[in-house]
């Protein structure tokens, strides 16, 4: 995902989140805050299974290209 499209995702949930309490127009700023601190969780959970993400397929590529090595090594 682009970085737009992350933000895009993150600002269609923080909303649906936000209009989902029949009152939002009469939230308490206390509830805003907690609103707002989940919309930062949700995006750096999804940072971090971004980051996951990027880690593991480079750990693959590497274990593919050692794999790969070892075989033209022994003659396979």
């Amino acid at each position: 995902m682009t970085p737009e499209e992350i933000v895009a995702d993150l600002n269609g949930k923080n909303r649906d989140a936000l209009y989902a309490h029949n009152d939002y127009q009469h939230l308490t700023h206390e509830q805003v805050l907690a609103l707002m601190d989940a919309a930062a969780m949700q995006g750096f959970k999804l940072g971090s299974n971004v980051a996951l993400s990027m880690v593991k397929g480079a750990l693959l590529v590497q274990l593919t290209r050692s794999v790969g090595a070892q075989k033209d090594r022994s003659g396979a």
